[in-house]
């Protein structure tokens, strides 16, 4: 079991406090109260492309809520939309983690590649007939002469279709060509919506995880246990913890890890 010591006693030395129940390294009359407050600031840090008068707008629309960033559905759109939406911008963590990952061959579990999104997968010509609608497919099919069943199937018509020897010159190739160009573009559009999706899940989780470690912190409670989804995540979390000994989950974004604490009911 791998555990999380975040307070010294008289007894034992223990590993330093979370970064974040002392961050950011600013004056501390500067040091903003709220857990979100901390987290949002240090994390909009590594975000270029909004200014700083921005991120206070969008840090007021967050509060505004009064959910410590965990009611998304109250700020999300707006946030987009005002600050975010066809702009030129990205977040420094976010690229940081991904070159990291590449660099060892392997990214985590549930990690998200917001340029494959911009990037539609390559498709066969059968699956981009099959997105046809049926009748378009008969239509060509008669078109160019070739007989069928008219109950037959549309996968069926799809492979009839695919194998005609004018399918490249014809009109319905053009057709698939659009459409595969207005899937690359709304695939396009939403890569700077996902990275925005990304960023305010990581402030969000990231901000509860300090409340989650103050509390406990309040009530006595000073070990807790590293919880993974997955087992296999384990390198990354380790890669993650050892870069910075007092980060908190999320370790990098969309992590799910979480921090479960251990009560010693010996000392009660």
């Amino acid at each position: 079991m791998v555990f999380l010591d975040l307070f010294r006693t008289k007894k034992k030395a223990i590993a330093p406090r979370p970064a974040a129940l002392r961050m950011p390294s600013a004056p501390t009359a500067l040091v903003p109260v709220r857990a979100y407050d901390r987290v949002f600031a240090q994390v909009m840090e590594t975000v270029e492309g909004i200014s700083a008068e921005e991120k206070s707008q969008l840090r007021d629309l967050v509060t505004e809520t009064g959910s410590d960033g965990l009611n998304l559905g109250g700020y999300f759109e707006k946030g987009y939309e005002v600050f975010f939406k066809g702009r030129q911008w990205k977040w420094g963590e976010y690229e940081e983690w991904r070159d990291t990952f590449e660099r060892l061959g392997s990214f985590p579990s549930n990690w998200i590649d917001v340029d494959q999104i911009a990037r539609p997968g390559t498709r066969s010509t059968s699956d981009k007939l099959l997105e046809l609608r049926i009748f378009e497919l008969r239509e060509f099919l008669a078109a160019e002469g070739i007989s069928f069943d008219p109950d037959a199937p549309k996968a069926q018509l799809a492979s009839l279709a695919e194998h005609a020897p004018g399918l490249t010159a014809s009109s319905l190739w053009a057709r698939l060509h659009r459409n595969e160009e207005e899937a690359r573009q709304r695939a396009e559009a939403r890569r700077p919506k996902a990275l925005y999706d990304l960023l305010m899940r990581t402030i969000a989780y990231r901000a509860k995880s300090v409340r989650d470690l103050e509390r406990a912190h309040s009530n006595g409670i000073h070990r807790h246990e590293v919880m993974l989804v997955l087992e296999a995540d384990r390198k990354f979390i380790d890669l993650a913890r050892k870069k910075n000994p007092q980060a908190v989950p999320p370790y990098y974004p969309n992590d799910f890890t979480q921090l479960r604490p251990i009560v010693d009911f010996t000392k009660q």
